[in-house]
């Protein structure tokens, strides 16, 4: 009241009208408050980040609160550097991970502003294995049209016919994680695979007879090509080195075998690996033993086919064949490496006649060779599956 007497005193005194100081009262004397200056400082660093319920797929992931000039609005969670979750508390539950797999978790703070904190301290955390079951695990709803299949997630290779070891080699179920190969989903479980077969060459045979393993599926196949119904054969597979041989050696990997009418087994359809550049080849006849003509109509004698396309070393593989089973010139045969055609033969002969034999025809996942660099060679299968179309192929 003070102030506005003098200033009405003043205005009369320098001839001013009370609505000239009422203006340079409130336009000129009196400004509004200086907005406040941005916010800038970033919030402290979390610290305290831990892991709990820990299983093979998920865990939970909890830290201590971070501090902030203003106040922390929320955080980031990242996993191997990638951003997985932001929560607005202390805590986050993490899925979707793979068992027996070493991941690196880091936490950061961000306040309203925008200001993230530095990343805190990693944390490493191994996912367990899958606990071996006592028998094979139910799987999910599936295409009808797989006729077999196994993923050696019963930790045995119970699933197969029959094992035929010569020389130094063998056939085993191991853990993903002994082996120390990358881990993978299972695409006909829907479940990360913690078991594969492990096919090893350990040494040269000393013997004609070179060393080799091979697993073998009877029942389904047997029907099927007695039935002469086009069928495909699947698996994955994994090479952690490269393959090579000297001028005579010989490798393989997979193979068609067929009784004749006598039931004298011999391989007739062969895949394996070149002397060397880890490209394949397909061979008719690789013991010079398949029926007298073929595979074509005109032709005798053991036949090689090359691919110029070379097979990965250190990931997995999804190996495809189609067979069209038949004791005369009317089969086929197609072989896919990722997707990608390595071999196409039609109007060929895949089996002997069929003339009333027991068991006529089956199908071996080998690791078979003589001459081979490196020794001990090994290679790890699994999904193997049987059915009656392409099975699908998801890198």
């Amino acid at each position: 009241m003070k102030l506005q007497r003098m200033l009405l005193a003043i205005a009369v005194i320098s001839g001013l009208t009370l609505a000239t100081v009422s203006h340079a009262q409130h336009g000129h004397w009196w400004r509004k408050p200086a907005p406040a200056p941005a916010d800038t400082i970033a919030p402290a660093t979390p610290t305290g980040l831990a892991a709990s319920a820990v299983t093979s797929t998920s865990l939970t992931l909890s830290w201590s609160p971070a501090s902030d000039n203003v106040g922390v609005t929320g955080y980031r969670v990242y996993r191997d550097g990638t951003l997985v979750a932001s929560p607005g508390g202390t805590s986050v539950s993490i899925t979707g991970l793979l068992a027996s797999v070493l991941y690196s978790f880091t936490v950061s703070a961000v306040d309203a502003a925008g200001n993230a904190s530095a990343s805190s301290a990693p944390l490493s955390v191994t996912t367990p294995l899958l606990t071996t079951p006592t028998s094979a695990p139910t799987p999910p709803p599936y295409d009808p049209q797989i006729q077999w299949r196994t993923g050696m997630e019963t930790g045995d290779l119970g699933a197969w016919s029959e094992k035929v070891n010569t020389g130094y080699a063998d056939s085993a179920a191991v853990t993903i994680a002994s082996a120390g190969i990358p881990a993978r989903m299972s695409t006909l479980f829907n479940s990360p695979s913690a078991w594969v077969m492990k096919q090893s060459v350990i040494r040269p045979s000393g013997v004609l007879e070179a060393s080799g393993t091979r697993m073998a599926r009877y029942p389904e196949i047997n029907a099927l090509a007695k039935a002469g119904t086009t069928f495909y054969y699947s698996w994955w597979d994994f090479f952690p080195t490269a393959l090579s041989y000297d001028a005579s050696g010989w490798y393989n990997h997979w193979q068609i075998e067929s009784n004749d009418a006598s039931n004298t087994g011999t391989p007739v359809w062969a895949l394996g690996f070149n002397r060397s550049g880890n490209t394949m080849w397909l061979g008719w006849g690789p013991t010079a033993s398949v029926p007298v003509q073929g595979p074509h109509v005109g032709e005798s004698g053991d036949r090689t086919y090359t691919s110029p396309i070379a097979v990965p070393v250190g990931q997995w593989v999804f190996f495809e064949v189609m067979i069209t089973p038949r004791g005369d010139f009317t089969g086929a045969l197609k072989v896919w490496m990722n997707g990608q055609v390595l071999f196409d033969l039609s109007s060929i002969k895949t089996q002997f006649p069929y003339v009333g034999q027991s068991l006529l025809t089956w199908i071996t996942n080998n690791n078979y060779g003589t001459g081979l660099t490196p020794t001990p060679f090994v290679h790890y299968v699994d999904d193997v599956s049987v059915s009656l179309g392409r099975m699908p192929y998801a890198p």
